[in-house]
């Protein structure tokens, strides 16, 4: 029985979401993630009674395979599980941390401040997609940490001469409804991750309910700009 479990790849939880799932239950269920080390993708949306930060530290010790995590309204995360997820999950590619309202971008250990997005950034650097959907919690300062991370280790794989695919960084960032994030801050996210768009059809920068930043472009708008003032003026 345990050597199947180990082989399991996928996997979605959903008797976690479960009002009426005891106390028991939820900790078969941590233990069942102990046992499940290839686990590469994990659906663990509306988890709120188990999907905590200890959970996550388990997921992080137990599933270094992991490449997709779901934590939709998981309202118990907070950013010392992302820090988990970050230091034990190298191989991450897509996080959805939609509705996680306790993330902040930050957390303090002790004595010392962590910044949960600057571990993702440089620790899961596969990572290409990631749902911060109504995290109004997130500020500037967890933009600017990713924007600044991505010049780093953009420096970092040029020196290691990584493959294009590795420097590509995020395709998809969900930001909508994060009302305390400013143009300037985002803008510079934008900047950083050439493959993040906002124009018509092919938005990946998602900042639908944030009316604030509608000033937020993507590159091809400077390209579409320089491209109209090259054309010819006709002559009157």
């Amino acid at each position: 029985m345990l050597s199947r479990l180990s082989q399991i790849t996928a996997m979605t939880c959903r008797i976690w979401t479960s009002a009426r799932a005891s106390s028991l239950v939820i900790v078969l269920c941590l233990l069942w993630l102990m046992v499940c080390r290839k686990l590469k993708y994990l659906n663990l949306c509306g988890c709120v009674k188990a999907a905590s930060d200890k959970a996550l530290k388990t997921i992080g010790y137990n599933c270094r395979q992991l490449q997709s995590l779901n934590l939709g309204w998981c309202e118990n995360v907070g950013d010392v599980g992302v820090m988990s997820l970050a230091y034990g999950c190298p191989d991450l590619r897509a996080l959805d941390l939609c509705g996680c309202v306790l993330i902040t971008g930050y957390c303090i250990i002790g004595d010392s401040i962590y910044d949960s997005v600057i571990a993702l950034a440089n620790n899961c650097l596969h990572l290409r997609s990631l749902g911060l959907y109504y995290c109004q919690n997130i500020t500037d300062r967890a933009m600017y940490s990713l924007a600044h991370s991505r010049v780093k280790n953009k420096h970092e794989m040029w020196e290691s001469m990584k493959n294009r695919y590795m420097e590509e960084g995020l395709v998809n960032l969900n930001i909508s409804q994060c009302t305390a994030l400013t143009p300037p801050a985002v803008q510079a996210v934008c900047d950083s991750f050439p493959s993040l768009h906002t124009c018509s059809g092919r938005h990946s920068l998602i900042i639908s309910g944030c009316l604030n930043l509608t000033s937020v472009h993507c590159a091809c708008a400077d390209l579409a700009h320089r491209a109209a003032s090259a054309l010819p003026h006709p002559a009157h």
